[in-house]
């Protein structure tokens, strides 16, 4: 019977995978096509020729694009989803790690509509972010119809984001890596069959629309010559600590924005004004930016303008998230990486012969940002050969994406997504278990009716006290409520010289094992409290002042824990 039912559950999430694949494929391909309809309509061209024809357009038109953009992203989500905007994988690792797999459509589809009207209006943003995040909101929102316990909901949410993955960017296998390297933190048995199922069905979708295929068309590449690893170390070390800077310099616009005076439609039109001043001068950091990278990448670029581009794109796609726009920092991320490895590429071109194509160099770039950023080394190295169909180029990926990563690892260890992470006060580390154990300070748990004395009563004075509120112990505090320390009951009574009783009870004190501070929270009470042997803990409220507040009783710290344990 027991097996009946394993199978069961088997085949509905086999099941339920298939449509999630299917809804996240229709969802993704909608989206793209919706970007597609808005260039069209703000700049008449969506084509090999957009950027050309960008170049060709009347400066002033071309400058208003980007400010009636974030006009409108601002009101969107003022009104329709009040809060915070620009949700991506950081949300959607939260709800896998420190959730409980639900997440909002309705976020899920007004932020992907932020996000179209951003990326179609000229913001310097990616697709990425959003499409994992609406596939992830459109899947979770199948698995609580469904009625799915936690994990399976989990499982499926991975599901949404592997075949949004899958769909954008015909990138199958990426997306199960990313799914279970990135947003579940671990690689699961259970998980791996949904997963690649959803991956698969969405592709396949996307390939009966023809839309599936190499991001990028590159011609027959390899790496020359064996000691070009070295230079491609070098590329990963330098375009690493691009990334780093790149993120450093996101938050710092950001920082920047939250200053602006007055409703946030005025820091999106100060915002939306400073990219087209951006735009009318570097048309290439429009948008999205692929067909500059394809144009990079075929050598159609001089070094200069590739290291232009490099510095406008940093300072486009922070302005656009200064500004308010919704959207990823994967694009611009491939963007700054094709850039500056292919600039490297060409340098070394131009010192010697017996290098490879430029364009390997570009390729290596994209791998070391596109690494840093998402915190994805795996997905990235298997994501660059989807993206490029070039399986030769493989080796040069990984040597620039390990090296970027060792380099840049001591002085910022975190992807993007971690990094936003934290600044909420999520450790994405940590088990949810953990995270709750966190949230949870031992001042809600003190016992203040504990029998408190001074150290100027005597002993004979404190037995009575004891004896009359029928306690075990007491503590002792100062004038100024100062924690001296506690006094047994026990060693009191067994007190029996007429002297020993007039004395205080200062020279009966014995120091408590432990003593807790009120901020402190569970997770660190849990490993102190192991080498207890006390019933009762002392509270204070800091360490230099040690105002004594109360006892927690050890036996309802184990409960809180336990509680919390089973509450995740």
């Amino acid at each position: 019977m027991r097996t009946t039912y394993t199978w069961f559950n088997t085949f509905s999430l086999a099941l339920l995978s298939v449509v999630v694949g299917g809804v996240t494929a229709y969802a993704s391909l909608g989206f793209l096509m919706a970007i597609s309809l808005l260039h069209e309509l703000f700049v008449g061209e969506s084509g090999a020729g957009f950027y050309s024809h960008l170049a060709e357009m009347s400066i002033i038109y071309l400058f208003m694009i980007p400010v009636v953009g974030a006009v409108t992203v601002s009101l969107i989500v003022t009104y329709i989803v009040p809060g915070r905007g620009n949700y991506g994988p950081a949300d959607v690792i939260q709800a896998a790690r420190h959730g409980d797999g639900k997440m909002s459509a309705r976020e899920g589809l007004t932020n992907a509509v932020a996000s179209i009207v951003s990326i179609g209006s000229g913001a310097s943003v990616g697709r990425y972010g959003p499409v994992v995040h609406l596939g992830a909101t459109l899947a979770a929102w199948l698995a609580e119809r469904c009625r799915l316990d936690e994990d399976r909901r989990k499982t499926i949410l991975a599901c949404g984001v592997a075949g949004a993955i899958s769909a954008s960017f015909s990138a199958p296998l990426a997306g199960v890596i990313f799914a279970h390297e990135v947003v579940i933190g671990r690689f699961s048995i259970r998980s791996v069959m949904p997963i690649v199922i959803s991956s698969v069905v969405a592709m396949t979708i996307a390939g009966y629309y023809e839309i599936a295929g190499p991001l990028f068309v590159l011609p027959d590449l390899s790496v020359a010559f064996a000691w070009e690893y070295l230079l491609f170390a070098i590329v990963g070390a330098v375009c690493g600590s691009l990334a780093v800077f790149f993120m450093a310099m996101m938050h710092q616009f950001n920082q920047m924005a939250q200053h602006v005076p007055g409703p946030p439609v005025i820091r999106a039109v100060c915002g939306g004004a400073l990219l087209g001043i951006i735009i009318v001068i570097f048309p290439e950091t429009f948008g999205l930016g692929e067909r500059v990278i394809q144009d990079a990448l075929n050598l159609e670029i001089t070094i200069g303008i590739l290291l232009l581009l490099v510095l406008a794109k940093l300072l486009a796609t922070s302005v656009s998230f200064a500004a308010g726009f919704s959207g990823g920092v994967f694009g611009p991320a491939l963007f700054i990486g094709a850039m500056m490895g292919t600039a490297i590429g060409l340098g070394v071109g131009e010192l010697t012969d017996l290098a490879s194509s430029p364009a390997v160099y570009g390729v290596a770039g994209m791998g070391a940002v596109i690494s840093r950023v998402i915190g994805s080394p795996i997905a990235t190295i298997v994501l660059i050969f989807e993206l490029t169909g070039s399986y030769t180029l493989m080796t040069a990926v990984m040597v620039s994406v390990v090296v970027g990563r060792t380099v840049t690892g001591s002085f910022f260890n975190h992807s993007y997504f971690y990094y936003q992470l934290r600044l909420r006060g999520v450790n994405p580390d940590e088990s949810r278990t953990q995270q709750r154990l966190r949230e949870i300070k031992i001042n809600t748990l003190i016992v203040k009716s504990t029998v408190k004395i001074t150290g100027d009563v005597t002993v004979q004075a404190a037995r009575e006290i004891l004896v009359q509120h029928g306690a075990n112990e007491a503590y002792v505090i100062d004038n100024e409520r100062r924690l001296l320390g506690r006094v047994d009951a026990v060693v009191l009574l067994e007190i029996s010289d007429e002297a020993s009783c007039d004395k205080s009870v200062t020279c009966f004190l014995s120091k408590p094992n432990i003593i807790l501070q009120e901020q402190m929270n569970l997770l660190e009470v849990a490993t102190v409290l192991q080498s207890s042997t006390d019933n009762g803990v002392p509270v204070v409220d800091d360490e230099v002042s040690r105002q004594f507040l109360g006892v927690v009783d050890k036996n309802v710290l184990m409960q809180a824990v336990l509680r919390a344990a089973t509450d995740t």
